[in-house]
Order: C-alpha cells, then structure tokens, then sequence
C-alpha cells in the first residue's frame, strides 16, 4: 500500500461552518492507500455539506488517481471479468421486461446522455471528463464536445483516443470565453473538486444565457449510505473531497446564480454500488461464483431502492440536479 499525506479539515470549506462526524472508518475501497478517513456534516442547514477531514494536500492528490478506474485501464483478471460481464449482459437482458414496464429503463436512457437526449445539440463541456467515453458518445449524438481534467495523462488519452480537446486543470484555471457553451456536464464529478463553488460560478460565466448545466453525484442521503456505513463506495475517500444530498446540492446551485429545473435522486445504475461497497464489507477475495451471486443481489437491491422511492423519496444512490443560466 501507498500513503498520501493528509491534513486536518474542521471547517466547511463552502461557508465556513463546523461540521459533526457523520461517518468515520472510510478507507481507500480501491486498498491503494494507507489510511482512514471521515467526513464532516455542516451544521449550517442552508449549506448542509459534507465534507473530507483530514484531506490530501492539492500536491499530494495525484497519488489517488495513479490507479483510479475512470483513469486507467486495468489488465489483470481479464478471463473472470469477461464471464462476470456476460453475466451481467443476461441478467440485465432477464429484467429489461421489468424495468420497461417500472420505468427504470427510462431512467437508465434519460440519464445515458445526462438528461440531454431531447434537447437541441449545441456546444457541451464535460467537466472531469476522466476516460473521455461521455464525450464520445455525446460527439456521436451530434454535440461539438470539449472536456477538462486536472489529469494532463487522461486529458491526452482523450485527445489521442477520440480526436476530442480536453482541457488540462480546474475549471477555473482554463480561461474558457464566457457566454460559449450550451450545455456543461459533471458526471461523478463535483465530490472531486476543493472548491465546488468556485466551478460553479465559473460554469454560470461560460454558459450561455439559457445553458444547461447537469450534475449527478453520489447521494450521502442514499439508501445504500445508510446501510453500508464505512463501507459504502460512495464515501469514495480520499478522492471525494465534498459529498451532497439533493437539498445541499440545490441550495450551492441555487447560491452560484442558476435557475433550478430539476433537483432528485435516481436509482438506475446503483446495483454496482451495491456489489462494490458489499466486497469492502466483507473485505476478503470473492471465488468466482461468490461475484456470480453477489451481483444478482445487487441487481435485486438496485430494484428495492428503485421501488423504495414512492415512500422514502430522495434516498436513490445519486443526486441528479439540472439547472440554467438565467437569460436576463
């Protein structure tokens, strides 16, 4: 294991408020990094924050993307994740039936180009573009697409492997032209950042009056949250700086000058939240049929919470907020 220096965060970082633990334990789900972390509940209601404390050092955060998944590509264990995803392929195929007639597959398609299937292609900024496969299948639906990363090494990767400009640091430090983008999205992306405030004002600037801004991250409210504790991927720890729930997410929005036209929670995609934060749990290596029943499970869960929204709304594994640039 590697380590990563970290150092004490006690106050909120977006308003400056103190924070009770709301949960401790979380160590690297990737087994990388040596260390345990916890993060921070704001106690200001208007802000309503989660935050890392301790937290690496901006110098020192590379150290946890040097093997992150949506920035490398990993050789090992090709033979096994090939079965388990030709398992994964029936058993998603067994329920399409089910999830047709409930309204995930509706979900899932809404949330596959992040919300923006129905509207007019334009001009579109993937903000923590990461692997670059977003962009690309944004590019294919007909969007002049651009990315940013703070990884000059993914940046290039997305550059060499789809022909797409990817911007290299913070938002922020870019320098893009105001008024020039009709849409910018974060997927998975904003619990990464130091400063989320700062991006989102910088995403009002360089939005067009009218623009759509899309943001989906992980819900600290989520059902899964709850039931896994230290153990749930979502803490994603050190690597998520802040984490959300739908109010917390809406209320900084809302601050930074946008409009909201959308502000929930979503299930499709959870069940491998679910199998991931089970395997920290058990913290032990899985036989190959042990993953075989564990991602049926997941499956199952994923439905539970999908069905679970009817009475305990706003608990899905992901906050999804969309919001515009007012036009005057």
């Amino acid at each position: 294991m590697n380590s990563i220096a970290s150092e004490p965060r006690l106050t909120c970082d977006l308003c400056g408020s103190t924070g009770e633990v709301a949960q401790s334990g979380i160590r690297d789900p990737d087994g990388n990094l040596e260390g345990s972390w916890r993060f921070r509940r704001c106690a200001d209601t208007a802000c309503g924050a989660y935050w890392l404390d301790p937290a690496p050092p901006p110098h020192e955060l590379w150290k946890a993307y040097a093997t992150y998944h949506t920035h490398t590509r990993k050789s090992s264990g090709r033979l096994g994740k090939a079965m388990l995803s030709l398992a994964h392929r029936f058993i998603k195929l067994g329920l399409l039936p089910l999830w047709l007639a409930n309204g995930m597959k509706r979900e899932a398609d809404y949330l596959r180009f992040m919300t923006l299937g129905d509207e007019p292609t334009g001009k579109l900024l993937d903000v923590g573009c990461g692997g670059g496969r977003l962009l690309n299948r944004m590019k294919k639906h007909g969007w002049q697409v651009e990315g940013t990363d703070f990884d000059e090494q993914a940046a290039q990767r997305v550059a060499s492997r789809y022909g797409i400009k990817a911007h290299v640091g913070d938002l922020p430090q870019c320098g893009l032209p105001a008024d020039s983008f009709d849409a910018i999205v974060m997927s998975q992306a904003i619990e990464h950042l130091y400063d989320p405030k700062a991006t989102l004002r910088e995403c009002l600037r360089i939005l067009k009056p009218g623009g759509l801004l899309v943001m989906t991250t992980p819900n600290a409210h989520s059902i899964g949250a709850t039931e896994f504790g230290a153990s749930w991927r979502g803490w994603e720890a050190p690597r998520h700086l802040h984490l959300f729930t739908v109010e917390s997410l809406r209320n900084l929005t809302q601050q930074s000058g946008f409009e909201i036209a959308e502000a929930t929670t979503y299930s499709a995609g959870s069940a491998v939240v679910y199998r991931v934060s089970r395997e920290i749990q058990l913290s032990r290596v899985a036989s190959w049929l042990d993953q075989l029943a564990a991602l049926v499970w997941s499956y199952r869960k994923e439905l539970h919470e999908f069905r679970a929204q009817v009475h305990e709304p706003l608990t899905g594994q992901n906050v999804l907020i969309r919001a515009r640039k007012p036009t005057h």
